[in-house]
């Protein structure tokens, strides 16, 4: 299992909101921007489902998530493509829920998704 940098993990940090992108069982690309994302660990990330609709559907059908990141400072992008399992119950699924809550106490996540990067690119080279 490969890990995030510090690097990447402060672009992680540095970016909201942050692209996602996802693809149907056929490789139908959809692409949307998402606030609640963030590192859990130096080897998972998680993701708030707020709103996710088509994004949903893919991740169902194939759950495989590409995460783009930029460092504002040193203008450092980062491409993270994980694999993605969704939790709609239990304490990882609460725990984003409270993390949404602080923000947005109106606001319930659908469910919450821990990503596992498997690869991590800058620009062309592959880092991991």
């Amino acid at each position: 299992m490969i890990k995030l940098s510090a690097e990447v993990l402060t672009a992680i940090e540095k970016t909201k909101p942050t692209c996602i992108a996802t693809a149907d069982k056929n490789g139908v690309p959809n692409l949307v921007y998402v606030t609640y994302i963030k590192a859990v660990d130096e080897k998972t990330l998680v993701v708030a489902d707020n709103k996710f609709v088509k994004t949903r559907a893919n991740l169902d059908s194939n759950p495989v998530m590409s995460v783009v990141v930029l460092d504002s400072d040193t203008k450092k992008a980062y491409q993270i493509k994980c694999t993605a399992e969704c939790i709609t119950e239990g304490i990882g699924y609460e725990e984003v829920a409270d993390w949404v809550h602080e923000n947005r106490p109106e606001m319930t996540p659908n469910a919450a998704f821990y990503l596992k990067p498997f690869e991590i690119y800058c620009g062309a080279e592959r880092l991991a």
